[in-house]
């Protein structure tokens, strides 16, 4: 198969889940997310009234209704259009980098990857632009009552135009004034932008969580609008207001510091020359009113894009039902299980199969029954095989055993890489060692002997730095003084931290598709003993136990053996446990579920199951482990 023909292949799947029922959920998420962003801006709409009753009340009823109206109409078309729709074509854009973890060795590697991606500089831009819109929607609908913000530049004649008493006969003849206040409310959008972007990136907030729990919303669009309110709304209120609190006092106690540096400098900017550099509208060390504003801005953007982020959360993690439309589902099927290049429709595929194991008879028989195909399925790796239970049994154990490979190899590769770290500190101790001694002699021409040995094996062997930086800063065992190593610990350890955390990610980082196949293979296996009435199932069911075994005996190991830490409290260069992260530990108790109920379906028939003789022993002690 060329590799043009695989690339079409692997947006086969994409194409199916766009045409049916993804297409449909990217419709109504934009309908529901339209109203929500309506529904906020009503509501803030309705608040700042009550807050301006003096100015409402002169108004007639209609007159009040059209103005509000009409002034709802407007903020939404410039929050959602322009402020909000880059933010979800950007979510568009990310969609198949939100479900497999890439994890880098390190922060500062991370952060290496991130500086040659167009994302990196994007994101945070569109961020900025989406918070300067919508916080300066929330201006225009206070402007009412507080014209403030309402402009840059206040020239002679305004209302907010101060003229000093001593020009009031030739006030008109004054450059314009700088606005402190619209200079205060834009760095504060700008930078909120700003912040809330890199956060975004660095946080991977655009990551997805499926939810197994549920299958299907059986329930109209009010119905599932309203569980979403009854689950969620605590939640997004809580982590609305304190994401936009927290950036708020940090952005205002700064700016109570350093604000005043700041904006005695920005007259000398080229295009701010032709203003008044001695009369500015200043505001106060601490304006309340422009504080208290800036903070339900900020609450007003933040639950903006909280709204779709908690939408997007739902919507695109729900089961899609794509297969039952086309002549031949099980190929379409197939396919989004071998989309590797693309893991969003992968997740899809995989779950769309769980949801057919556990809970739709019908389209498990269709694939015990659907063996002997005229076409075969078009994956040399299988052999094409020409049974649809053969084809995506082998996929589910694909993914399992490729787990069990990744956990071995990191847990060879570790063991390696400690005892060539302790025979190369060993090296380097007794090359330091023979240096001293050799410059103890003064030998002549040797003077320098310590300083080139030690050198030339610094240059040579990057090792050799690590192991150095360690033996000085390392948290308890370090030699250097305790206020050096805190610094060190604080500064660099972050950045440059190889830790457990990161290698454990990065070998589970398909580990919702993973529990998806172990779960779906079991399920299929299972009710095969009463719904496969040809007896295709029967032929791989030790295969079944066998890759489940392999793979639990794998993570054991992994778990009683983690990557070694190399700022573990002790001596770094021998074998000693680390904590051990969740990730291997929900993989291992659905491996033993999996395993628990494959026995007590065919314990009556295991004499017929022919497993080795490892395997056998493993099982009976995960039974025995279970009485």
């Amino acid at each position: 198969m060329s590799t043009n023909d695989a690339q079409a292949q692997l947006s086969t799947y994409g194409l199916a889940c766009g045409s049916t029922e993804l297409g449909k959920t990217r419709n109504m998420f934009l309908s529901v997310s339209a109203g929500c962003v309506y529904a906020i801006i009503s509501f803030f709409r309705f608040i700042i009234y009550l807050f301006q009753g003096r100015e409402n009340y002169c108004m007639e009823y209609s007159e009040f209704y059209m103005t509000f109206f009409l002034d709802t109409i407007i903020a939404f078309l410039k929050v959602y259009v322009i402020g909000l729709l880059p933010i979800i074509a950007l979510r568009k854009v990310l969609i198949q980098e939100s479900v497999r973890r890439n994890t880098p060795a390190c922060l500062l590697d991370e952060l290496h990857t991130l500086m040659y991606k167009k994302r990196t500089y994007i994101t945070p831009l569109i961020y900025t632009i989406s918070s300067i819109i919508i916080g300066w929607t929330y201006f225009d609908l206070i402007g009412v009552s507080y014209r403030r913000t309402r402009s840059m530049f206040l020239y002679p004649g305004t209302e907010d135009f101060w003229c000093p008493s001593h020009r009031k006969d030739n006030c008109k003849g004054l450059l314009p004034m700088i606005n402190e206040h619209y200079l205060i409310a834009l760095f504060h959008t700008a930078i909120l932008g700003i912040w809330y972007g890199c956060d975004f990136l660095l946080r991977k907030r655009y990551m997805l969580t499926f939810n197994m729990a549920k299958p299907r919303y059986p329930f109209s669009l009010l119905k599932e609008l309203l569980i979403i309110w009854n689950h969620q709304f605590n939640i997004f209120v809580w982590s609305t207001l304190t994401t936009a609190l927290y950036f708020s006092m940090i952005l205002w106690f700064i700016k109570l510091f350093i604000w005043n540096t700041i904006y005695e400098w920005l007259p000398n900017l080229i295009f701010l020359h032709n203003t008044s550099v001695y009369y500015w509208m200043r505001a106060s060390w601490f304006d309340v009113q422009l504080f208290n504003r800036t903070v339900v801005s900020a609450i007003f953007t933040v639950m903006c894009w909280s709204v779709i982020d908690f939408l997007i959360k739902h919507f695109f993690t729900r089961i899609h039902f794509t297969i039952s439309v086309y002549m031949d589902p099980h190929a379409i099927l197939v396919d989004g299980l071998h989309s590797y290049q693309q893991p969003y429709y992968q997740q899809l595929a995989f779950l769309e199969l769980w949801h057919i194991a556990k809970f739709d008879q019908h389209r498990r028989s269709a694939i015990y029954a659907d063996f002997n195909r005229k076409r075969a399925f078009n994956c040399v790796k299988h052999n094409n095989p020409t049974s649809a239970w053969t084809e995506i049994s082998r996929s589910c154990m694909d993914l399992i055993l490729g787990l069990a490979s990744s956990a071995q190899n990191e847990i060879k590769k570790q063991q390696a890489r400690k005892l060539l770290l302790k025979k190369k500190y060993e090296k380097f101790r007794n090359m330091e060692k023979n240096a001293l001694k050799e410059k103890e002699r003064k030998i002549v021409g040797y003077k320098d002997l310590e300083v080139k040995m030690t050198a030339e094996t610094m240059t040579k062997d990057h090792d050799y730095w690590g192991m150095k930086l360690l033996e000085w800063f390392h948290p308890v065992t370090g030699n250097r003084p305790y206020f050096m190593r805190k610094i060190y610990y604080y500064s660099a350890v972050p950045l440059l931290k190889r830790s457990i955390e990161r290698r454990t990610k990065n070998v589970f980082k398909d580990l919702y598709i993973t529990i998806y196949a172990i779960q779906a293979l079991t399920a299929l296996t299972v009710k095969s003993l009463n719904e496969d009435k040809h007896g295709i199932v029967q032929c791989d069911i030790a295969n079944v136990f066998e890759s489940i075994l392999d793979c639990l005996m794998s993570l054991d190991q992994y778990s009683k053996e983690p990557p070694l830490d190399e700022w573990d409290v002790g001596d770094p260069f021998t074998f000693t446990y680390s904590s051990v992260l969740s990730d291997p530990l929900i993989v291992i108790n659905v491996l033993k579920d999996a395993l628990f109920d494959l026995t007590k379906a065919f314990y009556p028939h295991m004499d017929y199951v022919k497993l080795s003789s490892i395997h056998y022993d493993r099982l009976n002690k995960l039974l025995n482990e279970g009485l």
